[in-house]
């Protein structure tokens, strides 16, 4: 149906990048500007938008929606779409299109910057990096390993074997130096990932091993985590948590490094999420095309060519240390998880890193 000379409602997560500069150019789109955890059924019975614009911290399905009056779009600034019941949405005739690869060159660089931070000397030792999940985040994490020269162990039992996807499940934590998780969050798939990492997995990582984890918290079961942190002295890295936005102080305390849940969070991964779903709200609704990526990008001064031959740099292209303190300095009396969800609403995007694939 053409909406062009209708006006559209769109109920827009508050902290979605630039939506002004996107929605702001259609005048006939009124938008509403929800914090993410607000977005409910009270939301659609109140405003009765023809549209939504979320991030993972709404969730959308038949437990918590029974009207969806004429709501035709959910649109999620995201990767991972586990915070969405895609059949409930299709049994509603409503499109749903979420932001894949937004953030790809984003959170591998993430994964690089904590394995230097803590190791700078893998830049030019030959590591084996184990990276668990080959879709657009680990394919690409695998880029950057292959350019420092490491060894790549791959799994993804959703993939054909190949070159990069080369390892079992056991085999690759058995002979990893690093172990990076990229995987979504499922439970009834043939390969459910839900505390996939659990007291038998985790006793195959090596002794000293680094584990990161920057895709979904309950990818871990936190408790058998942190007894092999004592056991094996594993160093623990992530950036998700299970019961999040709240975090088990035990838990922190036992990380070597913590983030809140930023590590997709740069100004191109930010901004190409809006803009993708952007170009699926058009196209659903038969509006057109009026604003672009690339006129909201300034100049890049950052290159991944340049932090290798310096590695003294890395602190000024990302200082994980910062974020990490940043986390552990919230005063845990004074309701953790609000003070989590503000990290991420006031973080300061930093700039992804320039890369020739």
């Amino acid at each position: 149906m053409n909406q062009n000379q209708s006006s559209i409602c769109v109920v827009c997560d508050e902290n979605i990048a630039c939506i002004d500069d996107y929605l702001g150019k259609h005048h006939n789109i009124n938008v509403i500007k929800l914090a993410g955890r607000q977005i409910n059924q009270n939301t659609l019975d109140k405003y009765r938008p023809d549209a939504l614009f979320i991030r993972s911290v709404s969730q959308i399905n038949s437990k918590i929606f029974n009207r969806l009056h004429q709501l035709k779009f959910v649109g999620s600034a995201t990767i991972g779409t586990d915070h969405v019941d895609k059949d409930f949405l299709q049994k509603n005739n409503i499109t749903f299109g979420n932001a894949k690869g937004c953030s790809k060159h984003s959170v591998a660089q993430y994964v690089i910057t904590a394995i230097l931070t803590l190791y700078p000397d893998y830049l030019s030792k030959k590591i084996t990096l184990g990276i668990i999940g080959l879709g657009n985040i680990g394919s690409t994490l695998a880029h950057y390993a292959q350019d420092l020269n490491w060894q790549i162990l791959g799994y993804d039992p959703f993939l054909e074997k190949s070159e990069l996807n080369n390892s079992d499940f056991k085999d690759l934590l058995n002979h990893s130096d690093v172990v990076s998780i990229h995987t979504p969050l499922t439970k009834n798939t043939a390969y459910p990932t839900y505390q996939l990492f659990n007291k038998s997995t985790l006793t195959h990582l090596k002794n000293h091993a680094l584990l990161i984890n920057s895709a979904r918290g309950e990818i871990i079961c936190q408790n058998d985590l942190i007894e092999s942190i004592v056991d094996k002295k594993i160093k623990t890295v992530l950036d998700v948590f299970p019961f999040e936005p709240n975090i088990d102080n035990n838990l922190l305390n036992s990380l070597t490094i913590a983030t809140p849940h930023i590590a997709g969070y740069t100004l191109e991964g930010k901004i190409r999420g809006t803009d993708i779903i952007y170009q699926k709200f058009c196209q659903t609704f038969n509006l057109p095309i009026k604003q672009t990526i690339e006129s909201l990008l300034p100049n890049n001064p950052y290159h991944w060519q340049i932090l290798k031959n310096d590695l003294s740099l890395l602190p000024n292209y990302y200082d994980i240390y910062h974020d990490d303190k940043k986390l552990r300095n919230i005063n845990s009396q004074y309701n953790f998880g609000k003070q989590f969800d503000l990290l991420r609403k006031d973080y300061p995007l930093k700039r992804e890193w320039l890369f020739n694939e």
